[in-house]
């Protein structure tokens, strides 16, 4: 994939072995695609949930780690201790390298997320419940893995936020009182491509 064009099909809906076909062809190029467009969001959902007041000494899942950007980033605003978890293999192969997670392991796109009770008080989806990723069915599915209390900290790109199936899933949690809303702001994603996004920290209450 050229760093001048995204592939077309990354913001569209499609099925789970498309999605991993397409992160198993760029992995190898991913960072310096998304880095050379000025990838903002790890950085933005990491300090978006150490302003919430997670705890930066307790575990925190990088669901859907990707090559490890995003546990860079919470490595940097202080966490100290961050798993990871994805379902390409080719990702991880990358995120091993960083030397940033204490464990990685490959998720099933199958089954529901590999979440102990009461093993991580804080998890971040960076980009990953959204079109072309993960379906909107994941948000709540994700939450029922978690605690009360816990914090998910998760981004909505430009193309998720137009979509109305991943608002109503946003919508279906705030409203039914699955989460309490900590914080959402809007701001840069891939600023060279002009995409922004709204980075959310919920609390499951």
């Amino acid at each position: 994939m050229a760093n001048e064009t995204f592939n077309p099909k990354l913001w569209t809906p499609r099925s789970m072995a498309e999605t991993q076909k397409i992160y198993a062809d760029w992995a190898d190029t991913y960072e310096d695609d998304v880095l050379g467009a000025g990838y903002a969001t790890p950085s933005r959902i990491a300090h978006a949930l150490a302003d919430a007041g997670a705890d930066l000494t307790a575990p925190v899942l990088d669901f859907g780690c990707g090559t490890g950007l995003s546990g860079i980033a919470l490595g940097a605003v202080g966490f100290t201790t961050v798993d990871g978890t994805d379902v390409s293999p080719k990702m991880l192969e990358h995120a091993r390298t960083k030397n940033v997670y204490r464990t990685l392991w490959l998720g099933d796109p199958e089954q529901p997320p590999e979440i102990l009770t009461g093993q991580y008080r804080a998890v971040t989806a960076t980009g990953v419940i959204s079109l072309g990723a993960a379906p909107p069915e994941m948000l709540r599915t994700l939450l029922d893995a978690m605690d009360p209390g816990g914090f998910l900290c998760l981004s909505y790109n430009d193309a998720t936020l137009a979509d109305t199936n991943y608002i109503n899933a946003l919508d279906g949690v705030l409203n039914d009182g699955t989460v309490t809303e900590l914080s959402r702001q809007y701001g840069p994603h891939l600023p060279d491509k002009q995409m922004g996004s709204t980075v959310y920290v919920l609390q499951k209450t």
